[in-house]
């Protein structure tokens, strides 16, 4: 299965596959060496047809995949012995694309309680990234929490406060929430630690609304500093011994509001374990460790009635994995709001230092003031007279702290577990299998930065064989997914729902959307069609094995989630092509 022109111009057209075509029962049957390093290719290896350094015209012959490939600093004419790597390995973990968000005037935004936000006052932005509307929402109990902050601090919420209230609290038609974590992420100096203090407060009130009391559990980087944002409640508590019982033992402090035995509890970031929490507050959270959150608080979270979780800070060049796998997850669902929520202020990876636009980007406020404020900042990180105990470099902390930039590398600890078996994929290899019947074909978006497409077909004995590519831009992917249909029907075309305005009018057949929603039940099924051999592919697929070994995912209570890699894009067309042509076919009725 393959499409016209799309390996040919790399030199692995037709004529390179019949040639590899020759030596593929010799590497089945172990009688072939490496034609780079020397050594034998075992069977079931990946190995590649490899060209004469500096001439595609000639071949050298078969190569282990990871000598193949490890050729950035080969020059022609020159081979070097390389020491093969038994397993292959994925390749470099990159970061994924950076996907653009969506602007105020998208369509998605048009819901009642967004109305008057989407009118955004001159002195504010909207965000660059934020999760779309959950799809069960009916409402939101944002303006209620709203209301309550004035009469308890006697100060309005600012424009965007009120936003982030409004996504928090979106509620479903019974007037549950639906949200369970939040990512809020913006430069410094916003007043974010306000709207935590009196949302922390807020929280506390709700026991009558949720069935029980509420205990809310604040923690960060440093619990001087929370303790520092919970000060002013304590002070406005001890004020009405009737209504609050106040305790302030170091690292211990804590506000219980007595109708109903509800908490507003600091704790530090390594000490939050033994306790049942409602809500969990994460400052700066770019230093808290995964297993605070995952171990300590969540778990205590489950039984808890309408339960949720704010990972809330600025970036960070040194961030642990918690914000930074969290936050490439949320990305990866931003159009379909069946994740976390992420909003976040920031501004572009490639926005330059001295950029205002950019500082405004990251700033949901804006003052004059503010303006000078970085440009003082600004002019000490040039000097290096900008002084960051947790960050040595002064422009990365610039970036960190006023542009709001998350690092764009992969974290250290790889996230989730491989969608496949180790060297599974590659026994479902099969040379020469038979061009059959109908194809399914899906095509997909990087970020503006590349497609891909994937093509499923049923074998005569009702397997499933798979083949898929990457291509420069999405024009040529749709050019190539179309192509598949000169030779053989296409049964069916399905498009990543963001790109369906994408595809031309009058195309046949009508594309079909798809998204997250659809991806889930696809990854379990591709693990199960892999599991019993039910699924095959030809050995020249070469991009689809490199982007299914390079594929990771992630449990989650909705089910399989894609960790964001460079290849997610073909995953992702790859698991919903799978999805159609598995989908049993309609029988016809004999009457």
């Amino acid at each position: 299965m393959g499409v016209k022109g799309a390996t040919s111009a790399r030199g692995y057209g037709s004529s390179h596959q019949q040639v590899r075509r020759h030596f593929v029962p010799l590497v089945k049957a172990g009688k072939v060496d490496c034609a780079r390093c020397g050594k034998p290719i075992d069977p079931g290896e990946l190995w590649d047809l490899g060209h004469v350094d500096g001439d595609r015209q000639r071949y050298a012959g078969p190569e282990h995949r990871a000598c193949n490939r490890a050729t950035s600093s080969r020059r022609p004419g020159v081979r070097k012995h390389r020491s093969a790597s038994p397993v292959p390995q994925p390749p470099p973990t990159l970061a994924p694309p950076v996907r653009p968000g969506l602007d105020v005037d998208d369509k998605r935004w048009r819901k009642p309680w967004l109305r008057e936000l989407r009118k955004v006052p001159a002195d504010a932005v909207w965000p660059r990234l934020m999760t779309v509307p959950h799809p069960a929402a009916k409402g939101s109990l944002g303006v209620e929490f709203a209301k309550f902050a004035l009469e308890r601090s006697g100060r309005p919420l600012r424009w965007w406060q009120r936003l982030v209230a409004a996504r928090l609290l979106e509620v479903d038609k019974s007037g549950d929430l639906l949200w369970e974590t939040m990512l809020l992420s913006l430069a410094r100096q916003l007043g974010k630690s306000w709207f935590l203090r009196e949302l922390s407060v807020w929280r506390i009130h709700q026991g009558g609304r949720f069935g029980e009391p509420q205990d809310l559990m604040f923690t960060g980087k440093d619990v001087a500093i929370c303790r520092e944002i919970q000060r002013p409640v304590r002070i406005w508590a001890k004020n009405q011994p009737g209504l609050f019982k106040v305790r302030e033992v170091n690292g211990q402090e804590s506000i219980e509001y007595l109708p109903d035995g509800s908490r507003y509890m600091i704790r530090a970031k390594d000490a939050v374990y033994g306790y049942s929490v409602s809500c969990a507050v994460a400052d700066e959270a770019w230093k808290v460790k995964p297993a605070t959150i995952d171990e300590a608080l969540t778990p205590t979270m489950v039984e808890r009635a309408q339960p949720q979780l704010l990972l809330v800070s600025t970036a960070h060049r040194m961030s642990t994995s918690l914000m930074l796998s969290r936050r490439l997850l949320a990305l990866e669902q931003l159009e379909d709001g069946d994740g976390d929520l992420l909003i976040e202020w920031s501004a572009p990876p490639d926005a330059d230092l001295d950029d205002v636009a950019g500082w405004r980007e990251a700033s949901p406020h804006w003052t004059p003031k503010r303006e000078k404020l970085i440009g003082r900042q600004l002019q000490a990180a040039r000097a290096g007279e900008l002084h960051d105990p947790d960050e040595p470099d002064p422009e990365q902390s610039f970036r960190a702290q006023w542009l709001n930039q998350w690092p764009q590398q992969r974290t250290e600890i790889p996230l989730g577990e491989d969608l496949l078996p180790p060297g599974r994929w590659q026994q479902l290899t099969e040379l020469g299998l038979p061009e059959f019947g109908p194809l399914w074909v899906a095509v997909e978006d990087a970020y503006g930065r590349g497609g891909a497409v994937a093509a499923a077909a049923r074998t005569e004995d009702d397997r499933i064989e798979v083949a898929g590519w990457t291509f420069a831009d999405w024009d040529t992917a749709i050019e190539a997914a179309l192509r598949l249909g000169e030779g053989r029907t296409i049964r069916q075309l399905i498009i990543g729902a963001s790109m369906l305005s994408r595809v031309a009018p009058g195309t046949v057949p009508s594309p079909v959307p798809a998204g997250s929603r659809e991806l889930r039940p696809c990854l379990a099924l591709l693990r199960d069609l892999a599991a019993t051999g039910t699924i095959v592919h030809e050995p020249t697929t070469i991009e689809l094995d490199e982007a299914v070994l390079q594929a990771r995912v992630k449990e989650a209570p909705s089910g399989l989630l894609l960790v964001p890699q460079t290849k997610s894009h073909l995953i992702r067309a790859l698991v919903w092509a799978v999805g159609a042509a598995h989908k049993p076919q309609p029988m016809p009725t004999i009457h």
